[in-house]
């Protein structure tokens, strides 16, 4: 089992103690980037309650994940499709390498008839 981390981070002037397994750094991070979602959003509307800027906050970070999430699809898919793409080039290459060679072999013969 990992060891877990508890952080001290502060999140729009609180201070809060985060327990997770994962690496400090990262949990900086995360927090870093929901105190800068916070201040986005308090920062349009100031009269926001705490409560209020909480889940507007969590509505924008769940609406970026959601687009991360479908550009991710979207770029498996454009992968998925060049790979069908490239198994189609090799199945014409060794086609026409098949083709060539009977050519060659063809050539052979008529310049033997000589």
């Amino acid at each position: 089992m990992s060891e877990k981390n508890k952080v001290e981070v502060k999140i729009r002037g609180r201070f809060y103690t985060i327990t997770a397994n994962e690496p400090e750094e990262y949990i900086y991070k995360i927090c870093t980037y929901v105190d800068k979602k916070m201040n986005e959003i308090t920062q349009m509307n100031s009269r926001l309650s705490t409560e209020m800027a909480s889940v507007l906050t969590a509505i924008n970070v769940a609406d970026d994940f959601y687009k991360v999430q479908s550009s991710e699809d979207n770029l498996r898919k454009q992968i998925l499709k060049y790979d069908e793409e490239a198994d189609g080039y090799e199945r014409r290459i060794k086609e026409l390498e098949n083709q060539l060679a009977e050519k060659d072999e063809q050539l052979k013969t008529f310049l033997e008839q000589f």
